[in-house]
C-alpha cells in the first residue's frame, strides 16, 4: 500500500499528498498488540489476524501534524497511567478537548459520507452533524475557540462488579477492555460519535435528549481535573456496550476451528506467563459474574 496518494486533505481542504492517517491514533492499536497474548483480530473477519487498526488517506502531513502533539500529551498524561493502572486522577488544559475532538471529527467526517447518501437518514440530524463537522473542523484549524452546543465527555470503564442489564457470559469486561472502535450514532435526539480506546470511552455529542444524565465526565474547554471515579451515566450510550459484546459474540461464534486451535496453542505455549496479561485479569473478572 502506498504511504502517500495525492488528494483534498479532509481537514485543510488543501490538494496534497494525503497520508494513510489512523481514525483512533496509532498508540491505542500499538498499546492493544503490545498488551496481546497473540495476534489481534477484527470482530468483522476473526479468521483473519491483523497487524494495525484503521485507517484511510485523509489528511496531509501538515494536519497530521496539528494532531501529532496532542496525541502523544494525551497518550502520556491519560491514556498509559490509566491503562497501565498507576493513576486515576489527570489534571487537563484544552490539550485534551482538541485531542477528543480531532478523534471524533475524523470518524464523523467519515461517517457522514456514508449518512448523506442514506435516504432514510433524518434530513434535520444530518444537517445538525454537518453544522457540527465544520464548528469542529474551524475549532481544530483554530479559526474559533469555542465549540457552540458540542459536548465531551470521558468515562472510564472500570471493572463490571454487577450486570443486572448485560450478559454476563458474554465477557463484558474483556469486551470493553480489549476494543478499539469509533463511530458515529444517531439515536432519536440524541446524536454522538463514541470512540472507545481500550476502555476509556470517549464521547462528543452533537444533540442531547433531555434522558442523557452524564455526572463527572464533562470536559470543560479550559482547565480541569477528571476522576476515573464517581462516574455515573445514564445514556443511549450503554446500548453500544451491548452492541459490542453481541459483536464480540458473533465473532466466537464465526471462528474457525483452524484458528481456534491456534490460539489455544499459543496460550499453552505461553504457560503460566499467560497470567501476565491483562485479558486474563478480565476473564477472571467476568467468571465471577457469572458465578
Amino acid at each position: 500500500m502506498e504511504k502517500t496518494r495525492p488528494g483534498r486533505c479532509a481537514l485543510c481542504c488543501q490538494t496534497k499528498e494525503l497520508q494513510l492517517s489512523h481514525i483512533v491514533p496509532h498508540f491505542v492499536g500499538r498499546k492493544l498488540i503490545k498488551t496481546s497474548p497473540g495476534n489481534i483480530r477484527s470482530s468483522n473477519e476473526p479468521n483473519r489476524t491483523i497487524q494495525d487498526i484503521f485507517k484511510q488517506y485523509m489528511l496531509c502531513s501538515d494536519c497530521e501534524e496539528r494532531f501529532s502533539a496532542k496525541e502523544t500529551w494525551f497518550a502520556n498524561h491519560i491514556f498509559s497511567p490509566y491503562i497501565d493502572k498507576k493513576e486515576k486522577a489527570f489534571s487537563y488544559d484544552e490539550k485534551l478537548t482538541y485531542f477528543i475532538v480531532s478523534v471524533s471529527w475524523r470518524t464523523l467526517h467519515i461517517d457522514l459520507e456514508k449518512f448523506s447518501q442514506d435516504p432514510l437518514f433524518n434530513k434535520d440530524s444530518l444537517m445538525i452533524l454537518f453544522r457540527a463537522e465544520q464548528t469542529m473542523r474551524e475549532y481544530l484549524l483554530g479559526k474559533r475557540t469555542d465549540l457552540e452546543a458540542i459536548q465531551n465527555h470521558i468515562f472510564f470503564l472500570d471493572y463490571v462488579q454487577s450486570a443486572p442489564s448485560l450478559d454476563s457470559s458474554m465477557n463484558p469486561n474483556v469486551v470493553m477492555h480489549r476494543t478499539i472502535s469509533s463511530y458515529s450514532v444517531c439515536d432519536g435526539k440524541t446524536l454522538f460519535t463514541v470512540s472507545n480506546l481500550m476502555g476509556i470511552l470517549i464521547v462528543t455529542f452533537y444533540s442531547m435528549d433531555t434522558s442523557e444524565n452524564w455526572v463527572n465526565t464533562k470536559i470543560e474547554l479550559g482547565n480541569g481535573l477528571l476522576k476515573a471515579e464517581n462516574q455515573h451515566m445514564t445514556s443511549v450510550v450503554g446500548n453500544e456496550i451491548q452492541y459490542w459484546m453481541e459483536q464480540g459474540a458473533a465473532a466466537q461464534q464465526n471462528l474457525s476451528e483452524k484458528q481456534r486451535k491456534k490460539i489455544e496453542d499459543k496460550m499453552r505455549a505461553l504457560g503460566d506467563d499467560i497470567l501476565k496479561y491483562p485479558i486474563i485479569q478480565d476473564l477472571f473478572a467476568d467468571f465471577e459474574l457469572e458465578e
